[in-house]
């Protein structure tokens, strides 16, 4: 019908000109959320709370949640229950 007025071909200057921009913003955005990972796994683990080393004869509480207690009420009813020592 006619020609086709201002279509590139893919060995135009232009076409590798997008291309390489898109590269450098895609290794920008890849390096950024390596970044943002890294610093989310430090303060991950800086709010992860280690494990309580207990020994035997230790006193300890133990969380009511799932022991039926006399209350009437589970809202009134007590929420820890102890302490009872590790034998």
């Amino acid at each position: 019908m006619g020609q086709d007025i201002g279509k590139t071909t893919d060995d135009s200057p232009r076409t590798e000109e997008f291309f390489k921009t898109i590269r450098e913003i895609r290794n920008e955005v890849e390096e950024a959320l390596k970044k943002t990972n890294v610093m989310m796994k430090k303060k991950w683990d800086i709010k992860k709370k280690s494990e309580i080393e207990q020994k035997k004869g230790d006193l300890v509480w133990v969380d009511a949640a799932h022991y039926n207690t006399d209350q009437p009420s589970k809202k009134l009813s007590t929420k820890q229950l102890g302490p009872f020592p590790i034998i």
